[in-house]
């Protein structure tokens, strides 16, 4: 299969003390769950993505690169905005990230 074919899309939960984070492959209309929920800081999330995707041998390097690059930058970005920034100002900086709604 050819990565024009498919794409990975980076899924986020932001939470004020925590963020999740998974990883989907498209293929077409459809999304499929490549990796579990990892909760950052309280796991090591990008490493963990990082393994998930390294099992995954058809996929693109360059494809993980991206997804895994897009990752670090939105932790840094909670880490830096997680209590001026809201999920509005998120989907703004990073359009192509998927965020998970939460109903309290």
């Amino acid at each position: 299969m050819s990565t024009k074919q498919f794409h990975l899309k980076l899924k986020i939960v932001w939470f004020k003390n925590f963020l999740g984070l998974a990883i989907d492959q498209v293929i077409l209309d459809q999304q499929y769950s490549l990796t579990p929920y990892y909760f950052w800081p309280k796991t090591e999330a990008w490493e963990q993505l990082k393994l998930e995707l390294g099992s995954k041998r058809w996929l693109d390097s360059e494809e993980k690169k991206r997804i895994l690059q897009t990752a670090g930058d939105v932790m840094n970005y909670w880490l830096s905005c997680r209590n001026e920034k809201t999920v509005a100002n998120l989907r703004e900086d990073f359009p192509d990230i998927e965020i998970l709604p939460l109903h309290n």
